[in-house]
């Protein structure tokens, strides 16, 4: 049963990272920019460019959600996924920086939700096998 219930998760999982990942390459240049003032804000000096660093998380995301969905590797995809994910919440869901308070209720709740995902993959990355 509890591995049923470990294959039910990770499918269930899995498609929020395809679909986002894949949703990264194609949008790649219009979210490059936040990608670039990110860099600068942090001081953090790659020798990518923003539009290039958002279409390898969105391979990364893409890969290794399908290696999650498919049980390839459920550990290493989900540690994966979970670092890949840090970056994008701190970039895209950056609702400490937003004045409209509208617009920064939506970005934590996108925040929050992107740590209680974070929280399941780790579960799933911690999870021994039987």
């Amino acid at each position: 049963m509890s591995r049923l219930v470990g294959a039910v998760a990770r499918v269930l999982m899995a498609p929020v990272f395809i679909k986002g990942g894949i949703n990264q390459v194609k949008k790649a240049h219009r979210l490059a920019p936040s990608v670039d003032a990110a860099l600068e804000e942090y001081g953090i000096e790659v020798s990518v460019s923003g539009e290039e660093l958002v279409k390898l998380n969105g391979i990364g995301m893409t890969v290794a959600g399908g290696a999650l969905a498919l049980g390839v590797f459920p550990r290493t995809s989900a540690l994966a996924l979970a670092g890949l994910l840090v970056p994008t919440t701190l970039v895209g869901q950056a609702f400490w920086k937003t004045q409209d308070e509208r617009k920064r209720a939506t970005k934590l709740s996108g925040a929050l939700s992107n740590a209680a995902i974070i929280g399941g993959l780790l579960l799933v990355a911690t999870r021994r096998r039987r």
